[in-house]
């Protein structure tokens, strides 16, 4: 990357009426920032201290993101108090997962990850980390360069390994609260993996994804992504590792202000779902408008029994009794089905944490 010249800083004048003064030193500070550039490149990701003194010259130029201390705990880490307790503890795990691909129907876990914790519901904060649980497993099958590449994860690592059913369901036996960044995944790739174990299979399941609104709590966040979170509040973490992504996400639950207590909010309260059955074809623009989701189940084959007779339709989630009602008002006006309260099982269901993501 070539620095930037002009012959005459006379010909670099802007229409905003600056000097040709002012104008030499807004040109010194890009080339600045190219050097700095070229230095970034050389260094990786090691962080270039050869910068120093380009960032003490105009530090509005920089941006410098923190390792998230959390993700510095190992395996085992055992009783870390975060914060005094506020008397009302619960015991909540955060999980994630590392698999062989992206559908839950056909893919496998190879990583395991829980972060059992307790958490204050009148502090909004996790107060306290019980145990850090992370285990690789073997999918007998080659894994994707892709997954590999993603993950860090190789074949030789995860061959012969095995999740420790024990230590799971030792972890879970006091019926936490699960959360996951994506829980509509990490919930049926966690429930089929444990399918023979029914107790791991009827837990309350909360997402960050879904259920926080991140961009309200700080305005700096513009994206729901994990690593997008972090990084837009002055965090990085190494990705795409299971331990070190519940890590993460336990940082930003407890360092977002309001992120806990949103995500509590949403996991008590019922969900709605929504289905317009027999919606006519030229209604399709309207629903999609209006928030409304195309079902095919010969794309997803995650078949519950109140949707096994219905093959394609319209559908949506809400989170209050009223928007409920508002859509049915909706649809009602848009095509008129034929609601009544025998079959309006059919056209709705109302899901808790238990359900939820199933």
């Amino acid at each position: 990357m070539e620095s930037i010249m002009v012959n005459d800083a006379n010909e670099f004048n802007s229409e905003d009426g600056s000097t040709a003064d002012e104008q030499e030193k807004l040109l010194s500070e890009v080339n600045d920032l190219l050097a700095s550039v070229k230095v970034k490149e050389a260094n990786g990701d090691r962080f270039p201290l050869e910068l120093l003194p380009a960032i003490a010259k105009n530090p509005d130029n920089f941006r410098l993101l923190t390792r998230i201390p959390y993700t510095r705990f190992g395996i085992g880490t055992k009783s870390i108090k975060l914060h005094e307790p506020g008397g009302d503890e619960k015991s909540m795990v955060i999980l994630d997962t590392e698999t062989t691909g992206l559908d839950p129907h056909t893919s496998k876990i190879i990583e395991l990850a829980m972060v059992k914790v307790k958490y204050s519901p009148a502090l909004g904060l996790v107060t306290s980390i019980e145990a850090v649980y992370d285990e690789l497993e073997d999918p007998y099958e080659p894994l994707a360069p892709e997954v590999v590449r993603i993950t860090g994860i190789t074949n030789d690592d995860v061959a012969g390994k095995k999740i420790d059913e024990g230590a799971v369901c030792a972890l879970l036996a006091d019926n936490p609260l699960i959360v996951a960044h994506n829980a509509a995944f990490d919930r049926n790739m966690f429930e089929k993996r444990f399918a023979h174990l029914s107790s791991l299979c009827s837990l309350p399941w909360g997402c960050t994804l879904s259920e926080i609104k991140w961009s309200t709590l700080d305005d700096r966040i513009s994206s729901v992504k994990q690593e997008a979170i972090a990084s837009a509040t002055g965090y990085f973490y190494d990705a795409h590792r299971a331990s070190t992504d519940c890590l993460a996400l336990l940082w930003l639950l407890n360092n977002v202000q309001g992120a806990l207590t949103a995500l509590l909010n949403s996991v008590d309260s019922l969900t709605y779902t929504i289905r317009a059955l027999g919606a006519p074809f030229e209604c399709r623009t309207a629903l999609k408008n209006n928030g409304y989701a195309w079902y095919d189940s010969s794309r997803n084959r995650n078949q519950s029994p109140w949707w096994v007779s219905c093959d394609k339709y319209w559908y949506k989630t809400v989170r209050s009794a009223e928007d409920y009602q508002r859509e049915i008002e909706f649809l009602t006006e848009l095509y008129h089905p034929m609601i009544t309260p025998e079959n309006q099982g059919v056209f709705s269901m109302a899901s808790s944490a238990y359900t939820r993501y199933k």
